[in-house]
Order: C-alpha cells, then structure tokens, then sequence
C-alpha cells in the first residue's frame, strides 16, 4: 500500500501564501540558494498583497492575488533555470 504523504516544507517561504499553493511553491523556491529564496519570497509576498488589495471584487480578490504571485514566480525560475531545460 503505498501513501501519498507531501514532503515537509522547510526553508524559508512567503508570507502571504495560500494553503493550496504550497507544495508548488516549495518545489519552485527549492533550488534557490537561501538569499535568492529570501528576495524572491518577499516579492512573491508584495505582489500577492498588491494584486489582493487592488482587485475590487471581494470574490475574486484571492484567485487573482494567486494568478499573479504565481505566475511571476514561475516565469522568474523558468528564466532562471532555461539553460538547464535546453
């Protein structure tokens, strides 16, 4: 029988994070060094906050804090990581 148990998150991670999104973003953060990690979580914590207060709509305040946060992390790492994906 085999359990599908999430791997512990350690490591530094943003503050504002919704609990669905962390196992992604943990395996995006997981090959940054500690300082980058640091700098790109509080970016990561800046844009969902920003994106969060800026929508008008309270339905849509979280998905769309979500989309952006998200979306930036994965296009900085992909960036980041595009030589080793050639």
């Amino acid at each position: 029988m085999a359990f599908n148990i999430p791997p512990k998150i350690t490591g530094f991670m943003p503050e504002s994070l919704h609990k669905d999104d962390e196992q992604w973003v943990f395996a995006k953060l997981s090959p940054l060094h500690q300082d980058e990690r640091m700098k790109v979580c509080s970016a990561y914590t800046n844009v969902f906050n920003k994106t969060f207060a800026n929508e008008p709509l309270s339905h849509r305040k979280t998905g769309r804090a979500r989309f952006a946060a998200n979306n930036r992390l994965r296009v900085y790492v992909d960036k980041k990581f595009a030589v080793f994906n050639k």
